[in-house]
């Protein structure tokens, strides 16, 4: 790890931004619909197994070469295999006999979580590598811990802003945009909740 007092590159600032945009609008985006219902839906996991299970095969097919992506380590492909386990026993839970209680239910659970708080990171650290030429300059412990600290504040803001969405959203947005209405929203030409 380097010092905090040395200077920082051009290219790792660069790297810094594009980064802080990438990781922030993902987070922000599922805090917010998190916020707004109080739930993870289907389509965000789904997203992650679609984007992991590419990145999982894609690693088979690449030669080794001397970059961080294509050195995915065997760690690496578990944590990208956890979202197909995840979907597998998905399946194999009987709705029709749903359990709260149950230890599939709670196995089921644990397995969405760390899909989603574990598997979610790692994927979007593999689909950084590959898409920002240089990520790996970004080793200044200042810049890491601004970027950590702006996907806190993002995370944060999101769900913040779903939770109270009535202030600038009316039923007919969500309606336009094709999502649920949620309990809370306010007609459109109805006040702003104070």
């Amino acid at each position: 790890m380097r010092n905090s007092a040395q200077p920082i590159s051009k290219a790792e600032a660069k790297v810094f931004v594009i980064s802080a945009i990438a990781l922030s609008a993902t987070v922000a985006n599922a805090t917010f619909w998190f916020g707004v219902f109080g739930r993870i839906f289907f389509t965000h996991i789904l997203y992650i197994w679609i984007a992991a299970t590419a990145a999982l095969l894609a690693s088979f097919f690449i030669p080794r070469l001397e970059t961080p992506l294509l050195k995915l380590p065997w760690q690496g492909r578990f944590l990208l295999a956890l979202p197909t386990c995840w979907l597998v026993l998905a399946a194999l839970v009987d709705v029709d006999s749903y359990q709260p209680d149950s230890p599939a239910t709670w196995a089921l659970w644990i397995l969405t979580l760390v899909s989603a708080l574990v598997t979610f990171p790692y994927l979007l650290y593999v689909i950084i590598l590959a898409v920002v030429p240089d990520i790996d300059r970004l080793t200044h412990p200042k810049l890491i811990g601004a970027l950590l600290g702006i996907l806190a504040v993002m995370g944060t803001a999101g769900y913040a802003l779903g939770t109270h969405h009535d202030l600038f959203l009316t039923c007919e947005n969500f309606k336009a945009g094709g999502h649920d209405i949620p309990e809370n929203c306010r007609a459109a030409g109805d006040a702003v909740p104070k």
